[in-house]
């Protein structure tokens, strides 16, 4: 501190802490009449080169009074300070002021700040890239159905894809016909079949179910013909023969393979599901009747021989080709010209012919030699 006394003033207001530095040592520093004969010798050896001599006895004695006076003062000033606000501040935060300046001390040397004749210019700022243009982009469509996710396009090997929406003839298949579930499509090597429809009952006139054992899988205008054949033939037939129609029995309805079952032969109506093959049918008394079987009544089988031909364009029984000997055919192909195909005889029952017996021998004739 008592260096700080002996600095030049011009290099102290230079300072930029010159401010704070002249109030510290206000504070620390000894009267200012003490510090002018330290530095009178000091001004006057720096000037003219005279020899600086050190204070003298008196001199520190009176220094060192006025620094015992001057702690005493400022401890009773701080023990009265805190006397008032020893709850509000500690007294360890209190801060001493400096004493006040006295009226004949010189004025201080005023600071101005330094302004830079030639100040350094800021680095330019970088411009500013525009936003690039987009366009714009169509809001989403809310009824649009959401995309599906490859989770849900992945389909498992058991399942099978969903119907399409029902044909015009699938709508007239109503409930008081028959009983239909809508088939998807059939696709199975050359076999291609749309609207299919598996036929599991028909009912009758009367309000009665006939049921369709097994259920067969056709085309549904090939199942529509079969309807009504059971509804106006059948089912008529079978109440003349003593009860009413409980059941017809399939033989083979979709079935993809050739004709009569041989390889490299053509396509059969069956790998179209356009055909069926029926082997008779059983009444509600119990009594089954088969369609080549010779002992039912030759009317009940004409009957149904004259109505199968008339709504089917094929059928095949017995008599045709010797593979629909014990089953009838029956298929809705389309030919040229309107070709239809009837082919089935209905025979009469076998007659044995009588043998001829050897008239008795008469009473008169000898009696036979007895064989030896």
């Amino acid at each position: 501190m008592l260096m700080a006394t002996q600095t030049d003033v011009k290099a102290a207001s230079g300072s930029p802490f010159a401010q704070l530095r002249a109030s510290i040592h206000d504070l620390f520093s000894p009267p200012r009449r003490v510090r002018r004969a330290r530095a009178k010798p000091a001004t006057e050896a720096a000037r003219g080169g005279a020899k600086v001599t050190a204070p003298d006895e008196k001199q520190r004695t009176a220094l060192a009074k006025e620094r015992s006076e001057r702690r005493h003062d400022m401890s009773r000033k701080q023990d009265s300070d805190s006397s008032g606000r020893r709850e509000a501040v500690p007294q360890r935060e209190a801060v001493p002021q400096p004493r006040p300046r006295p009226a004949e001390a010189p004025p201080r040397p005023t600071q101005t700040a330094r302004i830079a004749d030639n100040p350094p210019m800021p680095p330019p700022r970088p411009p500013e890239l525009k936003p690039e243009r987009t366009a714009a982009v169509p809001p989403p469509n809310k009824e649009a159905p959401a995309k599906e996710t490859p989770a849900e396009t992945e389909a498992s090997p058991e399942s099978t894809p969903s119907p399409p929406p029902p044909s015009a003839c699938q709508l007239r298949l109503t409930p008081d016909l028959a009983a239909v579930h809508i088939l998807p499509p059939i696709s199975a090597g050359q076999c291609a079949v749309d609207d299919v429809v598996r036929l599991d009952s028909v009912m009758g006139k009367d309000g009665r179910r006939i049921a369709i054992a097994p259920p067969a899988t056709l085309r549904c205008p090939m199942a529509e013909s079969v309807i009504h054949w059971i509804r106006d033939e059948v089912a008529p037939v079978a109440t003349d023969l003593g009860a009413a129609l409980k059941s017809v029995a399939v033989d083979t309805s979709f079935e993809c393979r050739g004709r009569n079952r041989i390889a490299g032969a053509k396509l059969s109506e069956h790998g179209r599901a356009n055909a069926i093959d029926l082997r008779g049918f059983t009444m509600t008394n119990g009594h089954a009747i088969v369609f080549t079987d010779t002992g039912v009544a030759r009317e009940a089988r004409e009957r149904l021989r004259q109505g199968a031909c008339a709504r089917f364009t094929t059928v095949l029984g017995p008599g045709s080709d010797g593979y629909h000997e014990n089953h009838i055919h029956l298929d809705i192909a389309e030919r040229r010209n309107g070709y239809r195909l009837c082919q089935w005889d209905v025979r009469d029952p076998t007659v044995v012919a009588g043998v001829p017996l050897p008239p008795e021998r008469p009473a008169a004739a000898p009696p036979r030699a007895a064989d030896r």
